[in-house]
């Protein structure tokens, strides 16, 4: 328990010294092609799927979820999710999964998360996305395009997204 604990304030630490020293990714200068979706609640992974590919011209083969879930013992690993067990002290990422999710240059990171989740920041934060979307309550620094929306609903966060990538002809 004590452990964690350290271990947890050792990725706070780095996420805050980070999110300080935070370089904006390349401008998007082309359209959006490769989509990362990360995300703390897995029942969505089908209904953000389908409201992707219906509402932007986007193929499910180009969208790649991660989605965080407590860690609990004889879980199977997969590619879709991490635990918090995959992220070691000061935010290093122990494994394959988040190291090629981070490292992957996607067109579009969208950040479905509610609340403030430091594992989702963190891998959010050390993503080579070129762009970042995500709701302002979360943390504001994370994102290129934050949206306020109290009740953090996702047809919002993608209505607005349409309407700015729209604008900056990146779709």
């Amino acid at each position: 328990m004590i452990l964690n604990s350290l271990k947890e304030r050792s990725i706070e630490k780095k996420y805050r010294e980070l999110l300080v020293n935070k370089v904006s990714a390349n401008s998007l200068t082309t359209k959006i092609k490769k989509v990362a979706v990360v995300l703390d609640n897995e029942s969505l992974v089908n209904v953000i799927t389908a409201n992707l590919t219906n509402k932007f011209p986007f193929k499910a083969s180009d969208i790649r979820f991660l989605v965080y879930r407590k860690f609990e013992k004889g879980q199977e690993a997969s590619e879709l999710f991490f635990t918090e067990n995959e992220m070691g002290y000061k935010a290093s990422l122990k494994s394959d999964n988040l190291l090629n999710f981070v490292k992957n240059d996607y067109d579009l990171l969208i950040n479905y998360t509610k609340s403030f989740n430091l594992y989702t920041n963190v891998i959010t934060l050390q993503s080579n996305a070129r762009f970042k979307a995500g709701f302002a309550e979360v943390e504001d620094q994370l994102f290129d395009l934050i949206v306020t929306d109290t009740t953090f609903n996702e047809a919002v966060l993608n209505q607005e997204l349409k309407k700015y990538l729209t604008i900056l002809n990146k779709i």
